[in-house]
């Protein structure tokens, strides 16, 4: 594999990692927002304004550009072994967070949805996918 070839995959993995964090953060403020105000009105404008902010500034961030095509793997072995990684971190994050949840859910309030929680367990999966990522391979460099 040539050395170019490389230096891409790390620069998408980059992006990959900075993505999943903002996509993190949006889906948890997403989530928890409605439990903090006991309303959902501002969520839409909210959302929105989240999503919106992550994503310029993962395009500020990260280098966007539209040649990196979305891959399952990686041709480099030592950059496929670290996204294996990270997804095995995101299993056991929500295996934690689902148990936590479920011990919890006696504290928790009612009116907590089904989609508020979808979202929730989403955006454990997407920090810990991009922290996991951001620790291993992002830093190396």
């Amino acid at each position: 594999m040539k050395q170019q070839d490389i230096k891409t995959e790390e620069k998408f993995m980059n992006q990959n990692a900075w993505f999943s964090i903002f996509m993190g953060i949006t889906l948890l403020i997403i989530s928890v927002y409605p439990m903090l105000n006991h309303t959902s009105a501002p969520l839409l404008f909210l959302g929105s304004a989240a999503f919106l902010g992550s994503f310029f500034m993962f395009v500020i961030r990260g280098g966007f550009t539209w040649k990196l095509s979305y891959r399952l793997t990686y041709k480099d072995e030592y950059l496929n072994t670290i996204d294996t990684i990270a997804y095995k971190h995101v299993v056991l994050a929500l295996l934690f967070s689902m148990g936590a949840i479920y011990l919890a859910s006696d504290n928790l309030a009612v009116d907590v949805t089904h989609s508020t929680m979808a979202t929730f367990y989403l955006a454990v999966m997407s920090l810990v996918y991009g922290f996991s990522i951001f620790g291993k391979a992002v830093i190396r460099r």
